[in-house]
């Protein structure tokens, strides 16, 4: 292998598919970065879970193929003193780096011991922008459960197609987020489980244009194209839970009001609150129709703050994990969202005023 490329280039893809690259695991190929020239250069990272393949340009006068340690690989190329690089694979596979009067000798391993990753596409497939996909993980990530010894679906987001609605599930225990987006001329129906791992490095590598996305499911895998950039993942196989039966059907109290003002007000009561410590919770509480009071009191000091509402329905006094709170406010771009309650026990939902285009139910702390 012998080509020349820009430093600028070859740092991104280093950095793209480094993510997903394995760290100190049993072999020591998956530590590393599969480089292959061809008619391009393409390189690819890969965890035996998810792997990343980014295509770039390059000039390439040989063609040739080798693995890399992907930590020494990213660290020489980020500190090249200049932004045309020399790439060379020689004998005993040494990778030869060379920018300006800098020269790097990098021990590496045969490419033909590299785990295959399946990268074959499928016949169904949706269209989405980027910056629509991006934004559908964000608003839904946070909910997804960490806790991979219990229940090994809700580590990841619950992807499903309904004819032209797209949805997006995660549930942790504690809170439900829900985002659909409406994509026109999708015609499948598919109920999938997707890492939150992958789904966190694809939210990364998606633009912010207008530049779409093509997502490839199939029976174990799942493949996202976005051109010079591939993402292929497992998907977990156990069933997710059916979110619909856990929403409540009706609510004793319902209030409109600004998402930006009410996380403003959380987050001022948070400063008392050092851990999520279940002890020290944030308190909402109408006193009356016209006022929310929210207010925490720990071994620090008490905060204490009054909203103006109109609150329709029975007044409620309830405690809640202010993260969870603030990690769903923080994705709410609408200037007004409906804020309802089941009594003092229940959960309480947040949405739109109109619309369904996102739902989230968050359960309160019991005193």
């Amino acid at each position: 292998m012998k080509l020349t490329c820009t430093r600028n280039h070859l740092m991104d893809a280093i950095s793209t598919v480094q993510r997903v690259v394995a760290t100190r695991s049993t072999d020591k190929l998956l530590d590393g970065i599969l480089l292959v020239a061809d008619q391009e250069l393409v390189l690819t990272g890969y965890d035996n879970e998810t792997g990343i393949e980014y295509r770039m340009e390059a000039d390439i006068s040989r063609k040739g193929d080798i693995v890399v340690p992907a930590k020494y690989l990213s660290e020489v190329v980020r500190k090249l003193p200049d932004n045309h690089v020399y790439l060379e694979v020689q004998d005993d596979y040494i990778l030869i780096v060379e920018s300006g009067n800098s020269k790097f000798r990098l021990r590496g391993y045969p490419a033909d011991k590299y785990p295959e990753i399946r990268f074959v596409e499928e016949e169904s497939r949706i269209v989405v922008k980027q910056k629509t996909l991006r934004d559908m993980i964000n608003q839904t990530i946070f909910a997804a459960s960490t806790d991979y010894h219990s229940r090994s679906a809700l580590t990841g987001l619950n992807l499903i197609c309904e004819r032209d609605s797209l949805t997006l599930v995660a549930i942790d225990g504690f809170r439900l987020a829900i985002r659909h987006e409406t994509v026109p001329g999708m015609d499948i129906n598919i109920n999938i489980v997707i890492p939150a791992k992958a789904m966190a490095e694809i939210a990364r590598i998606m633009s912010d244009g207008e530049e779409e996305v093509v997502i490839l499911p199939s029976h174990n895998y799942i493949i996202f194209d976005k051109g010079n950039v591939k993402l292929v993942t497992r998907l977990i196989k156990s069933e997710y839970m059916n979110y619909r039966s856990i929403i409540p059907r009706e609510a004793d109290s319902s209030l409109i009001i600004s998402p930006e003002v009410l996380l403003a007000a959380i987050e001022r009561a948070s400063i008392m609150i050092e851990t999520d410590d279940r002890r020290f919770p944030v308190t909402l509480s109408m006193p009356d129709n016209d006022t929310m009071v929210i207010e925490s009191r720990t071994n620090i000091g008490e905060a204490k703050e009054d909203i103006p509402i109109a609150l329709a329905g029975d007044r409620v006094e309830i405690d809640f994990n202010p993260r969870f709170f603030i990690e769903v406010l923080r994705e709410i771009e609408d200037e007004r969202v409906t804020l309802t309650f089941s009594g003092s026990l229940g959960p309480c939902s947040i949405k739109p005023e109109s619309g369904d285009k996102f739902f989230y139910m968050i359960l309160p702390l019991r005193r």
